[in-house]
């Protein structure tokens, strides 16, 4: 098991009741395939981006820490890259 940190950006076209919800959902992607648990989750709110990202100026920003096997990370990359309401996410491996 190592520990990770992952930085989600979700698009405000969603609530954010809605942006929770596919935060939480992919929460539930890392105990899942992953065999994860979860550390920490700090919501950040909706947040002006640095640049546009497809015509958009601002998203809901999510950092999630947990710790999970690290064969689980590409599948979990893959089911992000497909979400339309994703707009970046970057895992990082942390230190313990």
């Amino acid at each position: 098991m190592k520990n990770y940190e992952l930085m989600v950006i979700i698009s405000p076209k969603l609530t954010e009741e809605e942006a929770n919800k596919l935060n939480e959902s992919i929460l539930n992607m890392v105990k899942e395939q992953g065999n994860g648990e979860i550390i920490k989750t700090d919501p950040w709110g909706l947040r002006k981006l640095a640049y546009p990202i497809n015509k958009m100026q601002e998203a809901y920003y999510f950092v999630n820490y947990f710790s999970m096997e690290p064969s689980a990370v590409k599948p979990i990359k893959n089911q992000l890259n497909i979400n339309e309401h994703v707009l970046r996410h970057m895992f990082i491996v942390r230190d313990k």
